[in-house]
């Protein structure tokens, strides 16, 4: 049950969610940016979100726990030189929090964006922590 994050039992019947709803609402939000960022791991080198069962969820990358207050995740990425740092981490950080809410009825506690690197035509590492 590693894949198990919340449950609620009702009259109706149990509502389960798991890491990988999690995960894709986290893809959907980067996907909105085009190709601007990509997943990456924690060394900045991006990572190729292979497809399992006819889905990536991207969990594998991606810290994604539930903590006493509500859920709190962890997502690093790569940027494409010249996009906003800012505009993007706080619009990931915003879009995310509010579909988990939306969504799943989860309170998002904490949703950190690591900054690990800017690619042009090779990447260059950085470190960049932004927490909403």
């Amino acid at each position: 049950r590693k894949f198990l994050m919340y449950k609620v039992e009702a009259k109706q019947g149990n509502i389960i969610i798991n890491k990988a709803v999690i995960g894709k609402i986290i893809l959907e939000a980067i996907g909105q940016f085009k190709g601007r960022i990509w997943i990456s791991n924690h060394k900045g080198k991006i990572v190729n979100l292979k497809q399992r069962w006819g889905t990536s969820d991207g969990t594998d990358y991606m810290y994604i726990a539930m903590g006493e207050k509500g859920l709190d995740v962890r997502v690093n990425i790569v940027i494409r030189f010249g996009t906003s740092i800012g505009m993007v981490t706080e619009q990931l950080i915003h879009d995310i929090k509010y579909d988990i809410e939306r969504l799943t009825g989860i309170e998002a506690n904490s949703i950190a964006i690591v900054v690990t690197g800017l690619i042009s035509k090779q990447i260059t590492r950085r470190n960049i922590e932004v927490k909403g």
